[in-house]
């Protein structure tokens, strides 16, 4: 049996490509003990991982392996999978390979990702009775609930914390809040910042003025005076425009940041109110049959939706992201008739693939509505708690669970609203905070939900009452 810590990182120091820190001299010792490293989304939990298993190098620092190692990616390769396998089947069996291999640490990215609701219960009771060293990134309840050691990862820095599930959410909780208020206080600081260069730049102005009068009272040429003001009015002029210009929309937005951290918007306020519902439903299937590889999947399915909310279960390669598209009239129904009112619809697929798209979520909503004040936007993103330094960047250059939320913002503000919310396993890639948001947001939704989801404590959370089981 191998002796000493499995693991040793010392001075360990992580970057990204661009030279952002991710972990700066980290020193760990990691045993046969159970460990789950939590954070939010892009903290850097997975380059960790990495890290740690050897597969990426770090910017300073060295990683002492001892024992054999194995790491299970959240990305990889499934070239060796049997041929139509769903992500839930390929990833289950990603898994019993690296049960059967018997490692002395386990790494696992991510290991809920696509599983069913079987798929989960057998990945709990296996990693409840594991007996080797292991390290696990994960953002499920479910999983996590069974650890007592954790490993948070975060901008201000690695700790690790003891105790229940719920007692790590109580205290990030207190973080989160810790964190806004200091937020807020460097916005304060930014204000009374340019407030006081504001101030300077009206008395050098009134100076300047001053100045001008009395060189007319010494009247100089016109030529000679014309001269003196060239270089004012071409270089510091332009330069000061160009500089006006390229800080005053961040002022603008953080004044409204400010403004809005400062208030407890409603998220009621953020949603929409929708009219009675009409009389037709939203969606209707009648006698629909669907296939995928020569397999078929679900045969005279029968279906209305209008503004209920109902959740799609089933095991893995079911059919059930097979069904919103067919219902969506996005892949056809080789039998029965498939009617929907698609500007009725706001859909997210699974990952937000569906929103890839150049534009910021700040773009979207200026064009959505019509040029709105910075502080309507700030309000309603604070309402959504989506994060304020996010909302500037390309929905593309997002993380799935942070697209996710920023199409949902968009979704709710759109005009006229969508009356139903469709949605593929929206709590996949999500950190706590971003599901916690998503929870309140979708429970008081005020019209329909079509969901496909694997996790029940979500779908009792938001509030479904109609389960369709593939």
């Amino acid at each position: 049996m191998t002796t000493g810590p499995l693991l040793e990182a010392r001075n360990l120091t992580i970057e990204t490509p661009a030279g952002r820190v991710l972990v700066r001299e980290l020193d760990l010792h990691l045993g046969r003990e159970r460990v789950a490293v939590v954070g939010r989304n892009g903290v850097g939990k997975s380059t960790l991982l990495g890290v740690l298993a050897g597969g990426q190098t770090p910017a300073r620092g060295d990683v002492v392996r001892r024992g054999r190692h194995l790491l299970v990616p959240q990305h990889a390769d499934d070239g060796a999978q049997a041929p139509g396998a769903s992500p839930g089947e390929r990833q289950r069996r990603r898994l019993e390979l690296a049960r059967a291999a018997g490692p002395d640490l386990l790494l696992l990215d991510e290991p809920t990702r696509d599983l069913d609701a079987d798929g989960m219960a057998w990945l709990v009771d296996w990693l409840s009775h594991w007996r080797g060293g292991l390290l696990v990134v994960s953002h499920d309840r479910r999983l996590l609930r069974t650890f007592d050691q954790f490993f948070v990862v975060a901008e201000s820095g690695c700790r690790h914390v003891a105790g229940s599930f719920e007692s790590l959410m109580a205290e990030l909780e207190r973080e989160r809040a810790d964190n806004e208020q200091r937020y807020l206080g460097a916005l304060n600081r930014l204000i009374a910042r340019e407030e006081h260069n504001a101030d300077l730049r009206r008395r050098r102005q009134r100076k300047k003025n001053v100045g001008r009068i009395r060189e007319l009272k010494r009247c100089p040429s016109r030529v000679k005076l014309n001269d003196k003001r060239s270089y004012k009015q071409e270089s510091q002029g332009k330069r000061r425009v160009l500089q006006e210009e390229r800080i005053g929309a961040v002022r603008d937005a953080a004044r409204a940041s400010r403004r809005a951290l400062s208030v407890d918007f409603p998220l009621e306020l953020a949603l929409p109110r929708l009219p009675d519902a009409p009389p037709t439903p939203v969606i209707s299937c009648a006698a629909v049959t669907a296939e995928a590889d020569g397999r078929t999947l679900f045969s005279g399915l029968s279906l209305d939706v209008g503004r209920e909310r109902m959740a799609v279960c089933g095991p893995s390669g079911s059919g059930k992201t097979t069904l919103l598209e067919v219902a969506l009239g996005l892949r056809p129904a080789i039998g029965g008739r498939v009617r929907c009112d698609t500007p009725r619809v706001g859909y997210v697929a699974q990952n937000a693939g569906n929103w890839c798209v150049d534009d910021s979520l700040l773009d979207l909503l200026g064009q959505q509505l019509q040029a709105p004040s910075p502080d309507v936007i700030a309000q309603v993103l604070h309402a959504h708690r989506f994060p304020l330094a996010l909302a500037g960047r390309a929905l593309a250059s997002l993380s799935p669970g942070e697209r996710l939320r920023a199409a949902l913002v968009c979704l709710t503000r759109r005009r006229p609203a969508p009356e139903l919310l469709v949605l593929d396993e929206p709590t996949q890639h999500l950190d706590f905070s971003g599901l916690a948001a998503l929870e309140a947001v979708l429970a008081a939704w005020p019209g329909g939900l079509l969901i496909v989801s694997h996790d029940a404590e979500f779908v009792a959370a938001i509030g479904v009452s109609t389960r369709l089981a593939l």
